[in-house]
């Protein structure tokens, strides 16, 4: 009997398909350019910087996005849904009172809102103001990320969700409430009335919420 070791045998390694390689491109050219968005901001962001950064051409770029509209409209796509994830992430097995859901609700999204990949997403809708192609791309995406942002809401407070015809009005008004205060926050950093303001949202959401409609 020899007692060389056996070699194992490896099977060749599948090929990916021409679809395969074509979404990790797609992912790939995604994150660099929210990368990008993130440190250079959108007056400084090219389709140059966005290749350089993927390792790729910039050929090669606009064979899976045309125009820097559509390159970004899609990168915020991505974006959105990540981030709910995670923020839906910190309330797995978390079981709290209503009132502290709600305080843990609000802080969770001014943090969320603090993140530099959010707040350069946020410039883009800015942007859109005098950008129409830009503008277009946005108004394909912001949509179906509002109805996403309201159903989990649903998912967080369903007792309440499913008795308040008003629900998604008050969901609306705390959202937009937080991120006009987090739009705001980049011109005055460490605005010392964001704390007060954000208890005297958290104390509203906590009577809006608990309260009969």
């Amino acid at each position: 009997m020899s007692d060389a070791p056996s070699l194992a045998v490896v099977g060749p390694r599948a090929r990916r398909t021409q679809q395969e390689r074509r979404d990790a491109t797609r992912l790939k050219l995604l994150d660099a350019t929210i990368e990008c968005l993130r440190e250079l901001g959108y007056a400084r962001l090219t389709t140059l910087a966005v290749a350089q950064r993927a390792d790729m051409s910039q050929g090669a770029l606009f064979k899976h996005f045309p125009t820097k509209a559509s390159l970004l409209g899609a990168a915020v796509e991505h974006l959105f849904p990540r981030l709910i994830d995670e923020y839906r992430a910190g309330f797995e097995g978390l079981s709290v009172a209503p009132g502290e859901r709600i305080a843990q609700a609000i802080e969770r999204l001014w943090e969320l809102y603090q993140r530099p990949e959010l707040l350069a997403a946020l410039e883009l809708f800015v942007a859109a103001r005098t950008d129409a192609e830009l503008a277009a791309a946005l108004g394909v995406v912001n949509p179906p990320h509002r109805r996403n942002l309201h159903r989990v809401a649903r998912e967080l407070f369903p007792d309440v969700a499913s008795t308040r015809p008003d629900f998604d009005a008050l969901i609306e008004l705390i959202l937009n409430a937080v991120q006009g205060a987090a739009v705001g926050g980049v011109g005055l950093p460490s605005n010392p009335d964001h704390p007060a303001m954000l208890a005297f949202l958290t104390q509203f959401a906590r009577r809006a919420l608990s309260s009969a409609p």
